[in-house]
């Protein structure tokens, strides 16, 4: 365990990943919140009409597994699985914390969440996480409800 990372290497840290990851990749995604409160569940608990609060624009840095099809029924189904490495204090300043379920708008497609983790630690420091992994999968667009409903 690192003995002298001090609050201000941290905050260089954070100046640093911010930079990096807003002004020199700059690859944008839409975030959705799920609405557990108004999406309906079966008797097993799934859900196959989700709602979906509006979406928060913020930056990420995407690894992609290569697409694939899959042939089964009515023609071909493409699947892909994405990990979005979002920084932590960038997900801070816009109020949202990924869950397991949310939804990643990136390229065209919609990804839902179905792992995160926080094992990057700053100088080894136990209470200093650095970012945020989102583990995906590609989703059909059938399922989701993310345009803004009016009430």
């Amino acid at each position: 365990m690192a003995r002298f990372t001090l609050d201000r290497d941290i905050r260089f840290f954070e100046g640093i990943s911010a930079e990096l990851v807003d002004a020199v990749i700059q690859t944008t995604v839409v975030l959705y919140k799920l609405v557990v409160g108004e999406s309906k569940t079966n008797l097993y608990g799934e859900s196959l009409n989700k709602t979906y609060y509006k979406g928060v624009e913020t930056t990420s840095i995407i690894e992609r597994d290569d697409t694939s099809a899959n042939y089964e029924g009515f023609g071909a189904d493409a699947n892909q699985n994405v990990k979005f490495r979002f920084n932590r204090f960038t997900l801070k300043d816009n109020d949202f914390y990924p869950e397991i379920g949310d939804i990643i708008y990136h390229n065209d497609a919609y990804f839902e969440i179905d792992n995160v983790t926080e094992d990057q630690l700053i100088g080894g420091r136990p209470g200093e996480k650095f970012s945020i992994i989102c583990s995906t999968f590609m989703s059909r667009r059938t399922t989701l409800q993310t345009e803004e409903r009016v009430l």
